[in-house]
């Protein structure tokens, strides 16, 4: 079995997302609680002759930046940077107490990393500064708008603002990028080079973002981020994060792979022990579209999935002894960040659960490229003394064995 120090632990959990005050009304949510639907949003493409879009959107979503954070030049940040900040000052416990998912971070816990998920951060502000160098002289144009369009922004912001000296680091791309977050902190932490990791992800709606969003989902809007740092002892009560894997799947057989791999993963902890109250092997059907599956009918999540292909969450199901929730399906498309916030609904989940739990976390691109991971309770069941071992490798920010 892998020793405590192969796992990282959750130190503390950050959210701003629309209609949830933190992770009790997100743990409600993944166990069946159903949030309003989201209205029609015009987004405009200012000093352009382009048509408004009118689309379902999450949001806008109210930072909240704890009182204890310097508010100087907060007016300047863009809206991402803004709920980035507010979700990981949270989770590091800085200002508004932190939700209770695990123990105190221990005081001597320095460098601290930050690895932020994003596919939208700074879009809106790059957009406007290129339509701004095309119309205006370059004199009126703001000087803030430069700085504002960096991509890092979310990153450099939190590190920045809570007065963090280890490396943060930005991640795009699609929605495996948030898991992918986890597993460079995991390589930091493991390398020395930092003692401690806020991993978070985070998406804003803009005009620039709605391109390519699948008709069938919301734009999702809103921050989350995770306290970790490693696991010192085995017996430590609190949430951990199990060892992580990214692999690539055959495109031409998706789903049966994503059925496989799923059964795969969990089918060491339905061999070795079930938790209390958890579903049996068959009990459980497919997910509900649109909806988390509810606890008291159908037994405990088994999986939470991060797609923006619907069927695969199909396939996902057929490979668990459990309900499966589809992170898409419920609070929106993020993009990038969906992995993360996948895992952040697990925490919530787990820490809500009443009783040691276990969630499989999946985050699934068209691609084929897939990442894995499994978030526990202390006392918990789990697939890490098998196939997390020697099925696995262990893998770098990009995926390939090191």
């Amino acid at each position: 079995m892998p020793s405590a120090g192969d796992r990282l632990a959750v130190r503390g959990l950050g959210l701003r997302l629309p209609g949830l005050a933190g992770a009790a009304d997100l743990a409600r949510l993944v166990g069946g609680a159903d949030l309003p639907p989201p209205s029609a949003r015009r987004f405009v493409a200012p000093e352009t002759d382009l048509e408004p879009v009118d689309r379902r959107a999450a949001g806008p979503v109210e930072p909240r930046i704890p009182a204890a954070v310097a508010g100087r030049g907060l007016r300047a940040l863009p809206a991402e940077s803004l709920l980035a900040l507010a979700a990981s000052a949270v989770a590091a416990g800085t200002g508004d107490p932190p939700d209770p998912v695990a123990v105190a971070a221990p005081a001597d816990a320095a460098p601290a990393a930050v690895l932020w998920a994003s596919s939208s951060a700074g879009l809106a502000e790059y957009a406007t500064i290129c339509v701004e160098a095309a119309t205006l002289d370059p004199g009126l144009s703001s000087p803030i708008i430069g700085p504002a369009s960096a991509f890092n922004g979310p990153a450099a912001t939190v590190s920045i603002r809570l007065g963090l000296d280890g490396p943060n680091e930005t991640l795009t791309g699609g929605t495996t990028a948030g898991v992918s977050a986890l597993v460079e902190a995991a390589r930091l932490v493991a390398g020395g080079e930092a003692a401690r990791a806020l991993v978070g992800g985070s998406a804003t709606v803009s005009r620039w973002s709605l391109t390519g969003l699948a008709e069938e989902f919301v734009a999702g809007e809103g921050a989350a981020c995770l306290a970790v740092s490693p696991c010192r002892d085995e017996d430590e009560p609190g949430i951990r994060l199990g060892r992580f894997r990214r692999l690539t799947l055959d495109r031409a057989d998706l789903a049966a792979q994503c059925r496989a791999l799923a059964h795969s993963a969990s089918a060491e902890g339905q061999s070795t022990a079930a938790a209390p109250g958890a579903a049996k092997p068959g009990a459980a059907g497919p997910a509900t579209p649109g909806r988390g599956p509810v606890a008291a009918e159908r037994g405990p999540v088994a999986a939470i999935v991060s797609t923006v292909d619907s069927g695969l969450v199909g396939a996902v199901a057929e490979g668990v002894a459990g309900p499966v929730w589809h992170l898409e399906r419920s609070l929106g498309d993020f993009g990038a960040a969906g992995g993360l916030l996948a895992a952040a609904s697990a925490v919530a989940y787990c820490a809500s659960a009443g009783e040691p739990a276990s969630v499989l976390v999946l985050a699934i691109e068209p691609s084929g490229n897939a990442a894995i991971l499994e978030v526990f309770a202390w006392g918990a069941p789990t697939s890490s003394s098998g196939w997390w071992g020697e099925h696995s490798h262990r893998v770098g920010v990009s995926g390939s064995p090191i």
